[in-house]
């Protein structure tokens, strides 16, 4: 994915939120809810304000978590990419032709390593680390995985944005709607 200019991505949890981040200057949203009757109707208000949408598959009701259901997304809805911590979904949005950011929850060294491992079997687009506020596994995860990383989870300053940044981060995933419109 080509470099953003506002590195701040739009982790929405509630479509209700949805028109507070299109209209944000955010150039990318995570949409972490909703289900199969409003998803349709998230991704072209998204589209109208030209900013990439990406659905947090695991999270999204009524679409079951396999290839079918998958291919249902990429062929109806079409965002431009998924959210997922399930390899063999990153591998069906990947044959799709959707782009796709494999999300981790790194909580130790095995969740790490296994994270590193998965990460250079699914080869996503992206990675998406929780939590966030860690600039050595931020640095140390981008070199491992060879793709851009998105640190979430947990942040809450504009300092924990600029150090997930300068850590080397592509971007910060932020659910804090106040945290969408920050100057850099």
């Amino acid at each position: 994915m080509e470099k953003l200019e506002y590195p701040i991505v739009a982790a929405v949890r509630d479509v209700n939120h949805m028109k507070e981040a299109i209209e944000s200057r955010v150039e990318v949203i995570f949409l972490m809810s909703g289900d199969i009757f409003t998803i349709e109707e998230c991704v072209a208000a998204t589209r109208k304000y030209q900013k990439k949408i990406f659905l947090h598959i695991d999270l999204i009701k009524g679409i079951a978590n396999d290839k079918e259901g998958l291919r249902y997304i990429a062929k109806r809805i079409k965002p431009d990419g998924i959210v997922s911590t399930k390899n063999q979904l990153i591998h069906a949005a990947k044959k799709e032709g959707l782009l796709t950011i494999h999300q981790v929850f790194l909580i130790d060294t095995q969740a790490y390593e296994t994270a590193i491992k998965n990460v250079l079997d699914t080869k996503p687009d992206m990675v998406e680390i929780m939590p966030g506020l860690m600039p050595r596994i931020i640095r140390q995860l981008s070199q491992a995985a060879g793709c851009p990383i998105v640190a979430a989870g947990l942040i809450k300053t504009q300092e924990e944005i600029a150090q997930a940044l300068d850590a080397g981060a592509y971007a910060v995933a932020i659910g804090e709607r106040q945290l969408w419109t920050l100057v850099l």
